[in-house]
């Protein structure tokens, strides 16, 4: 539970970051929902566990009770399917981040694929490609031995 306490900070403020963009992605909305997903089973869980707490602490006090000890029993079986409802929605949520994160490497080496070439704005023309006057574009050292 540490790690997920220290992770989780990071996991919202990357979504926080990333969902700054005009346009999200299928997958960075589909991350957004699942972590809201798993946001709510948290909290439902976290709230019958707390309910479950309490009937342990009325039940030490009033032992003789037995509508106290059906109560315990549902509960606890509330608080197991609660508790499988929350590690599956935490298992989706890691797997659309996977997915995610997938498409993010897909999309920077399209990126870096397609990288346009910058321009020297003191040439013009295709020498404006050249970083230096004496640059050989790709191509050039060619030409210039069939000559």
């Amino acid at each position: 539970m540490a790690l997920t306490t220290r992770i989780f900070p990071l996991f919202a403020f990357a979504l926080v970051a990333v969902g700054c963009t005009s346009h999200p992605s299928p997958q960075q909305t589909m991350v957004d929902d699942r972590h809201m997903i798993y946001t709510e089973m948290y909290k439902a869980y976290k709230e019958a566990e707390d309910k479950y707490l309490n009937l342990l602490f009325n039940i030490e006090r009033m032992p003789e009770e037995e509508e106290l000890w059906m109560m315990k029993r549902e509960q606890m079986q509330e608080l197991l399917q609660l508790r499988e409802l929350m590690l599956s929605a935490r298992a989706d949520l890691d797997k659309a981040m996977q997915e995610w994160e997938t498409h993010l490497t897909e999309v920077q080496g399209e990126v870096k694929k397609n990288k346009i070439k910058q321009y020297n704005p003191n040439f013009p023309g295709k020498d404006g490609e050249r970083t230096s006057p004496g640059q050989l574009l790709p191509g050039e050292a060619d030409r210039k031995k069939r000559k």
